[in-house]
């Protein structure tokens, strides 16, 4: 073989062998960014369950008084007419 062929196919081999490398360490550390972020999103997500929790609790606390609400103002309601009606 010629010097010139054996050249070509050294210098072609480390060029490949670079490349590789070189595409390697950047699929580890895209995967390793990615790793990341879906930490980042999960973490959130478990703040934004806590606060939906927090929400439906005040929602079923508040749907739960609501008829006692109502009761109380009908009540209130009927006294006032009564204290008016005395006033007259």
């Amino acid at each position: 073989m010629s010097d010139a062929i054996v050249c070509a196919l050294i210098t072609g081999g480390v060029s490949l062998l670079g490349s590789v490398i070189a595409i390697i360490a950047t699929a580890q550390k895209q995967q390793a960014d990615l790793k990341t972020s879906m930490a980042v999103v999960e973490s959130k997500m478990e703040d934004m369950k806590e606060d939906i929790r927090t929400h439906n609790q005040y929602a079923k606390m508040f749907s739960e008084n609501i008829p006692a609400i109502k009761q109380h103002m009908e009540d209130v309601d009927r006294r006032l007419e009564n204290f008016e009606r005395r006033m007259t």
